[in-house]
């Protein structure tokens, strides 16, 4: 999601069915490092951990999109609770939700798991799907159990991606580690941001995101 980001399943319905496949094994972080971006080889926890937030949700449709769905990302600055909506092909109406969540620092909670649970209620749509690149907290997993509300952990995303062809992983790698794949987005004007020192108060000194449009824009995340 766009909201809170200054860091960077439940019961699974048959329209939206996308519990992990069979546990494998995560590749070491040491091949991680020796991984070219934009390979398949990058298909781990430690290089999905490295996405910013829009290139999460990028990810996101993507994948979602290589399951059969057609996934339409929302436009920045106004995604209600929604990063991406899942809809069947050659229909308008919306089946599924999709919040991303690209938390480095803390595990998603059950508060904005509920969130998306209203929104589901709120759109009339059936089945949600919450992609976080890190894990939830066992109140968020106890929260979603029995709700056709599937939790997707970055351990459960590279697993779904390593499961499916190599064709498709490549394609996927391309879409989620070309170019400056770290560096986040401002989610108010759609730029990347920039590395800033504070100069004057309680953080002088330390470094922060900042968007090139300030002072028009006062968006800031940490560092």
């Amino acid at each position: 999601g766009r909201r809170s980001r200054r860091h960077a399943g439940g019961e699974s319905g048959t329209d939206v069915a996308v519990a992990p496949p069979g546990r494998s094994e995560v590749q070491s972080e040491g091949k991680a490092r020796a991984a070219v971006p934009g390979s398949p080889a990058c298909w781990t926890t430690e290089f999905l951990a490295r996405l910013e937030w829009k290139r999460l949700e990028t990810l996101a449709t993507a994948f979602l999109a290589a399951l059969g769905f057609v996934a339409r990302e929302t436009r920045v600055g106004a995604d209600g609770g929604v990063d991406v909506t899942l809809y069947r092909a050659g229909s308008e109406k919306p089946v599924g939700v999709c919040q991303c969540k690209a938390w480095r620092s803390r595990n998603v909670g059950v508060k904005p798991v509920r969130e998306l649970y209203g929104v589901m209620a709120a759109e009339q749509v059936e089945h949600g799907v919450f992609m976080a690149s890190g894990e939830y907290t066992e109140e968020a997993r106890s929260f979603a159990a029995g709700k056709k509300l599937d939790l997707i952990s970055g351990s459960d995303l590279v697993r779904f991606i390593l499961s499916l062809p190599a064709d498709k992983q490549a394609s996927l790698a391309a879409v989620a580690f070309a170019g400056d794949f770290e560096t986040p987005t401002c989610p108010h004007c759609d730029i990347k941001m920039v590395a800033r020192t504070a100069k004057k108060g309680s953080n002088a000194g330390s470094q922060f995101w900042g968007c090139p449009n300030y002072p028009r824009c006062k968006q800031t995340f940490a560092v």
